[in-house]
């Protein structure tokens, strides 16, 4: 590779290490905060956590394709709109079934729940989409 692409590559490895590094503090601060707001005790959150953390797992390599493909403005948008709604329905698969483990809600309530947050997943990649592909166009030109 040549130019400027060449200065911007980054190696899977290393792209996958810093998302999930960063995702794995921001899930601890957030389970940290669940346990000294909700008096829970933090063992009881263990599991609550790896799945949190799985989210993580699923976030890096969807952020990864989607970068690969930033010098084609809508075909990168388009993958930004298809990584972020996947990554909403892992982490709202990981919040629902933590918050089903520490009781505080049904397996029922937590279903009914899902058809809000399933239309704003689909709204919010959709204007993802959007601002996305304005902002790569934009970029481009």
């Amino acid at each position: 590779m040549t130019g400027d692409r060449a200065k911007t590559r980054v190696d899977f490895g290393v792209w996958t290490l810093v998302i999930f590094c960063g995702h794995t503090l921001g899930m601890t601060v957030f389970v940290g905060l669940v346990a000294l707001i909700g008096g829970i005790p933090i063992r009881s959150l263990f599991t609550p956590y790896v799945m949190l953390l799985y989210c993580g797992m699923v976030l890096s390599p969807l952020l990864y394709w989607v970068r690969i493909s930033r010098d084609r403005p809508k075909t990168c948008a388009v993958r930004f709109a298809i990584a972020i709604f996947l990554y909403f329905q892992v982490f709202t698969g990981a919040v629902g079934y933590g918050a089903i483990r520490l009781r505080f809600i049904s397996p029922t309530t937590a279903g009914h729940d899902y058809v809000p947050v399933l239309v704003f997943s689909i709204v919010g990649s959709v204007l993802l989409y959007v601002i996305a592909g304005n902002m790569l166009r934009e970029n481009k030109s």
